[in-house]
Order: structure tokens, then C-alpha cells, then sequence
């Protein structure tokens, strides 16, 4: 008996081990899609480390049909930075029109705008005001701009989806201000339109526009403070991503970790292991 209930207590203190690691260190993705090649490739087997951002907590894991279980973050090494490559949360779970956590579906894409930005696409090409860093994966944005007369009309759309006030696509879009906690903006029909999706997030209220102002619950307001920091993000496979251009931004909440290494790496076509992305530093 006594060997028995050793040989639970062991066990159950490398359960406690193994759920302390995956929750507050890294965890494990397969990609399955292409969206961020070269970087990382379909069958690539990456790890998220938790330890620079700091870890995503669950405060109540009853998951509600109209809501996101709160959430607390540790501390980290720092904040999200541009051109970080991270892994996140789909922020659609029943459809496009209103954001909610999807925990079966997890992404990998480069942050591109960071709280307080104003980004921009020029010519195919990411730009955020002020900044003179290059942005994103520029061989992808070439190509882009490239294939400008090959793609689909559907394709090159992009929020927020209205073609009255905005002409907005994958070859030129915004300036758009991604908005830090704290922001506070004017709600005339245009930020209306940008930002309803991440105000009704936040809220949880109905958000809509009559006679050209701007109602929250049936309450007439002229601003609105935003509560969370949101993030633009795009794949490095510029023509074919589902990423900010099409989904829009990403609630920090959303945000599981920073991709650091490809782990192993296995070429599905030809049922090979690609051993020379075993351990590859994802930069």
C-alpha cells in the first residue's frame, strides 16, 4: 500500500509539473497551413513560449455562449513588439460579425501594429507612422504588390468591409489607429464603422449607428475610451493569409504567446522529416 500511494503521489506531482509548465512556460502547436511561409511551413512543430509576454490566465473557465472567461496575465521579459511572430486565440467563434474567443482554433501570424500605432498599406507594403523599421515579411508584401492584376476581386477586400466611406484593400488600407488601453476616440460614423466590432467586445453591448450618432444600449455617446490593447497582425505569406487585413485586430487576451523554435519539422507530401528545421530560432 505504501508503494501504491508513492507511486500516486508521484504522479500526481508530474501532472502538477506538466500543467504548471503548459500553462505559465510554453506549449506545442502543429501548423497545418501555409499562411506564414517561408517562415513557418505547413507540418512545422512550433514552441510558444509564455515566458516573454507573460502567462495567460483563466480566472473562471466556465465558458460562457456570449462571453470570454476573464482573463489575468503574469508579468513577462516585455511587451509584444513589432515583428514578433505570436500565437493566438481565433477571435471568431460563431462568425465574423462579433468577436469571441475560439479555444479550438489557435493562429500564428507576425504582429505588424502594436497599441497607439497608426498603420498603414502603401502600395502593397505595411507602414506605421513614425516608424522607419521595416515591417512584416518584405519578399510577401513583393509579391503582393506583383500579383496586384492576378487577384481576385473578392480577395483583395478588407475591412471593415464598406465600400461608402472606405475603399480600403489588400494593396492600400487605412492610415488605421490601433487603439492602447486608454485611447479615447470621437464616435463619428467612420470610427463607427472601424471600430464597432472591438466596442461591442468590450462592452458586450449593442452598438449601432441611427440618424449618424452613435448609440451604446440605447445610450447616445459622443466617445468612447477603449478598455483592452489590440494588435494588427499579418501572415508572411502576403497573398494568401487570413490575418488583420481581412479579420481585424487582436485583443491582447487573445494572445497565448511568442512562436520561439520549430521543434521538428515533417514534409506531409513526401512523409519526411525536414531535419533541418529541427530547433530553428523562428525570427
Amino acid at each position: 500500500m505504501k508503494l501504491i500511494l508513492r507511486y500516486l503521489l508521484y504522479a500526481i506531482i508530474a501532472l502538477l509539473l506538466a500543467l504548471s509548465i503548459r500553462v505559465f512556460l510554453f506549449n506545442f502547436y502543429m501548423v497545418p497551413g501555409d499562411s506564414m511561409e517561408p517562415t513557418i511551413l505547413p507540418g512545422d512543430f512550433i514552441l510558444a513560449d509564455k515566458w516573454t509576454y507573460g502567462a495567460r490566465i483563466f480566472t473562471n473557465l466556465k465558458f460562457d455562449s456570449d462571453s470570454d472567461p476573464p482573463v489575468k496575465r503574469v508579468s513577462g521579459l516585455r511587451s509584444i513588439q513589432r515583428n514578433d511572430v505570436v500565437v493566438f486565440n481565433s477571435i471568431y467563434r460563431r462568425g465574423w460579425d462579433t468577436i469571441l474567443m475560439n479555444m479550438e482554433q489557435v493562429m500564428v501570424k507576425r504582429c505588424i501594429g502594436i497599441p497607439g500605432d497608426s498603420i498603414s498599406i502603401v502600395d502593397s507594403y505595411y507602414r506605421v507612422a513614425g516608424i522607419t523599421d521595416t515591417l512584416g515579411y518584405v519578399p510577401g508584401q513583393r509579391l503582393l504588390e506583383r500579383s496586384r492584376s492576378s487577384l481576385d476581386s473578392v480577395i483583395v477586400r478588407t475591412i471593415p468591409g464598406d465600400t461608402v466611406l472606405f475603399h480600403w484593400d489588400v494593396h492600400n488600407l487605412g492610415p488605421l489607429l490601433i487603439p492602447a488601453s486608454g485611447t479615447t476616440i470621437t464616435l463619428t460614423p467612420e470610427n463607427f464603422i472601424l471600430y464597432q466590432k472591438q466596442i461591442a467586445y468590450e462592452t458586450r453591448a449593442s452598438v449601432y449607428m441611427k440618424d449618424l450618432s452613435v448609440f451604446i444600449n440605447d445610450t447616445l455617446r459622443h466617445t468612447y475610451t477603449f478598455r483592452s490593447n489590440w494588435y494588427f497582425v499579418a501572415g508572411d505569406k502576403a497573398v494568401n493569409s487570413q490575418d488583420s487585413r481581412y479579420t481585424g485586430l487582436i485583443p491582447e487576451n487573445y494572445i497565448i504567446g511568442r512562436a520561439s523554435f520549430i521543434i521538428t519539422s515533417t514534409d506531409s507530401s513526401l512523409g519526411k522529416q525536414r531535419w533541418q528545421r529541427t530547433f530553428k530560432r523562428i525570427k
